[in-house]
Order: structure tokens, then C-alpha cells, then sequence
């Protein structure tokens, strides 16, 4: 998540809660663990499933001091931000609505780097 310069600097709080910073950070976070979460797999396949994670719901509703702030958010051995409840989804969740730019471009004459002589 963090590039590797940014990440050395938090190595010293392994273990320790972490929050986003703001709203993009918490967004990236999100994309890079919950969205490829089975805990919060229900949730996303269907938006008005409410057996959503609670870890993110109290991430929300707490402060990062508060004792319900949730200990699964924290900064890993290598300064990055992690979540310890993560558990893959056996396939990576992906809109249904975004089409897959690589099949758009074939037969277009778009030449991806992959496709370079």
C-alpha cells in the first residue's frame, strides 16, 4: 500500500492500531484488503446484505484510542498497514459493470505492452 521509502518509517509501530489518515489512504486500504475479503464478501455482492465486516463498521464508529477500535488494523512487520482477519475470496472481486479494457483493445490495433514485438 504504502510505497517501500514510507513504509520503512512505520516498521517501528509493528503491531501497533492503525487508521487512515484521511479518506483517500482509507479508500486504498479498503480496495487492498476488504475488497478481497470473504468477511466482507456477502456485503459486496449484494449492498443491502447487512452481514457486512464489523471490523470496518467500527473502524467508522471508534476512535482510533477508543478500546472497540478494532486491534485487526495494524502496521505489519514491514511498516505496511495490514488487517489480521483478512481471508481471500477464492476469486478477486471485480464490478460487473467494468468492462475488461484488455478485451475492449483487442481488435482494436491498441497494442498493450504484452502485445509488443
Amino acid at each position: 500500500m504504502y510505497p517501500p521509502e514510507i513504509a520503512q518509517r512505520f516498521k517501528d509501530q509493528a503491531g501497533q492500531k492503525y487508521r487512515p489518515s484521511n479518506g483517500t489512504e482509507g479508500e486504498i486500504f479498503l480496495a487492498a484488503w476488504c475488497a478481497r475479503c470473504i468477511h466482507e464478501a456477502a456485503h459486496r455482492a449484494d449492498p443491502d446484505n447487512e452481514d457486512g465486516c464489523l471490523i470496518i463498521a467500527a473502524s467508522f464508529a471508534f476512535d482510533i484510542e477508543d478500546e472497540e477500535y478494532p486491534q485487526e488494523w495494524q502496521y505489519g512487520e514491514d511498516g505496511q498497514p495490514k488487517c489480521t482477519a483478512f481471508a481471500a475470496t477464492e476469486k478477486d472481486y471485480r464490478c460487473p459493470l467494468t468492462p475488461d479494457l484488455f478485451e475492449v483493445c483487442k481488435g482494436s490495433g491498441f497494442k498493450t505492452s504484452e502485445a509488443k514485438e
